[in-house]
């Protein structure tokens, strides 16, 4: 059976849509398969049984009984494979072809499931979010699996490119095969080497259990095909049950060659700067730097040393493998390793992958300005002492062959402005050092050092065009 919706209903629905707004009744997808116990409940509470070919509209709830499983195939062309014992709601479902408009927003009340991303989060990935009691799960690729632990945590694993998993934390980034673990809303997600239990007891083959294609043992083709229940697999299910433990494991550390930084540390009086150049390495676990290296000696080698900082301290628009990834963030102590060994205190740094050189020529040669907002910070410091960044302001203005930049900073130890001129995605000033990140210099991200004169003031800045 054929499950996308016909060119020849086109008319149709457009005088259906006329006299039943999208919103009332916004159809989201169907059922593309049910087996077992499972449930459809309305808008109104009603609560109905869902079988293959049933339309699910936006609001409404699937609920999987012991035996029950079900998979939906959205309009977007997106899939979702629902477990037994599992409730799953679509809080709010568009699909325009609007990046602006569409949603997929849906929620995983208990239970377990896979999905594999449709054409919504492919058109703005920022619109699709699946929330649950301990954690929201945004996308960064296509495919994940998601499940609650019988103590009420949550385990996630990215199936296919990237996702991140977020809380009252803050947020991590996964690439495919990694997993993490939730505790609870307040406790940053741990990395483990265990999946979500999605893969449970089979339920028996009933006359509603269907799917588009039949294989030759006549079971219906799914994302997970119904196993026949045997004891031998019931009695192995339950063994493993009580053998199931958490494994941690190290955060894993990903080494870049194309992500350049700006940083500030200082040692007593005295402040270090560097804003790295191509071909420097970077290595970071998450979104969080951890060392960077100039191949050529530059600059030697900055890292983290002493008390290392938890990962949801360190934020970021994007994840680190993306294209306009802009990271921010800073080190409680940290080693400079240049003509010797220098410890360094609170060590400020931005990091991204800097805009491309002919991208930054076309902006030269077009003129013009832009106004940049503030993103993200970190906290101005001065020896031991920590202070607050009251407001933060950064302009460029393009001329045929160059740009000048233009930055003021307010804080609580005191306040400055500077400017820097240059024609490379780095520019450095007076107190400021940075650089432009992303496609046409989407991002800026920029560090600082002032001595008011009772030593230098550092932090760092993230802006967005």
């Amino acid at each position: 059976m054929n499950t996308h919706f016909p060119l020849k209903h086109a008319t149709l629905l457009i005088a259906l849509s006329a006299v039943y707004p999208l919103q009332a009744h916004a159809l989201a997808g169907v059922a593309q398969f049910t087996a077992g116990e499972v449930n459809l409940r309305q808008t109104d509470g009603r609560t109905t049984a869902l079988t293959k070919g049933g339309d699910i509209d936006s609001g409404h709830a699937i609920v999987t009984g012991p035996n029950g499983r079900a998979q939906v195939k959205f309009t977007d062309g997106g899939l979702v494979s629902l477990q037994p014992n599992t409730e799953f709601k679509i809080a709010s479902y568009v699909d325009q072809n609007d990046p602006k408009q569409d949603r997929f927003l849906v929620d995983l009340l208990r239970g377990s499931m896979r999905a594999i991303t449709g054409l919504i989060g492919k058109r703005n990935r920022d619109n699709y979010k699946l929330t649950t009691t301990t954690a929201t799960i945004g996308i960064r690729g296509s495919g994940f699996k998601v499940g609650y632990n019988p103590d009420g945590s949550l385990g996630i694993t990215s199936e296919l490119d990237k996702i991140e998993v977020c809380n009252l934390s803050g947020c991590i980034g996964l690439v495919a095969g990694e997993s993490v673990k939730v505790v609870d809303s307040a406790t940053p997600p741990v990395r483990t080497s265990e999946q979500p239990k999605t893969d449970t007891p089979a339920a028996p083959k009933d006359s509603n259990a269907s799917g588009e294609k039949v294989k030759e043992t006549g079971k219906a083709e799914v994302v997970e095909e119904v196993k026949p229940v045997t004891t031998k697999t019931v009695e192995t299910k339950k063994v493993e049950e009580v053998k199931t433990e958490t494994k941690v494991v190290e955060p894993v550390k990903r080494t870049f060659t194309d992500v350049r930084v700006a940083a500030v540390g200082t040692n007593g009086s005295t402040a270090y700067n560097i804003t790295s150049n191509s071909g420097a390495t970077t290595q970071f676990s998450d979104n969080k730097l951890l060392m960077t290296e100039d191949a050529s000696g530059g600059f030697g080698k900055w890292y983290e040393s002493g008390t290392v900082q938890a990962e949801a301290n360190f934020k970021s628009s994007g994840n680190v493998s993306d294209a306009n990834f802009i990271g921010w963030g800073m080190w409680t102590s940290g080693t400079r390793e240049y003509l010797g060994t220098t410890l360094l205190s609170n060590v400020h740094y931005v990091a991204g992958r800097p805009t491309a050189q002919t991208e930054m020529n076309t902006l030269m040669l077009a003129g013009g300005s832009a106004t940049y907002s503030l993103i993200g910070s970190t906290p101005p410091t001065r020896g031991s002492g920590t202070g607050t960044l009251n407001s933060a302001t950064f302009s460029v203005s393009f001329t045929s062959t160059s740009f000048t930049v233009s930055s003021a900073v307010n804080t609580s130890y005191g306040n400055f402005t500077d400017s820097a001129t240059g024609n490379t995605p780095n520019f450095a000033g007076t107190y400021i050092r940075g650089l432009f990140i992303g496609t046409n210099a989407a991002f800026a991200g920029m560090t600082y050092n002032k001595d008011f004169g009772s030593g230098p003031v550092a932090g760092a800045l993230a802006f967005k065009k």
